[in-house]
């Protein structure tokens, strides 16, 4: 189980710290920006729904691993909630580029 929830960790990790950077520069293909839906548009800004939504995955693992978590991993626990804190670092500074 244990190594079932690590691999878990790991995955989300490794997916959030991917997906971001790919996801705050894609756009649909053949679509300019004027054709989205007046619903769809903001002040200049995207939502950034992916990243936003990858942010609360891990604020949620995170807090899952601090509560409920054993404690007894030799200091690998530790380490992934530094990893944790430092790809919701890096997905913020994704979301705060936008606005520049």
């Amino acid at each position: 189980m244990l190594k079932n929830f690590r691999n878990t960790l790991i995955a989300t990790t490794l997916a959030a710290a991917l997906i971001a950077p790919a996801a705050s520069f894609a756009q649909p293909m053949g679509q300019d920006k004027d054709d989205k839906p007046k619903a769809e548009k903001k002040e200049g800004k995207e939502g950034h729904p992916v990243i936003r939504q990858s942010i609360r995955q891990l604020e949620n693992v995170k807090r899952e691993l601090t509560t409920k978590a054993a404690s007894d991993f030799g200091g690998h626990k530790a380490a992934a909630i530094k990893s944790i804190d430092e790809a919701i670092e890096h997905l913020n500074q994704a979301l705060n580029f936008d606005k520049k």
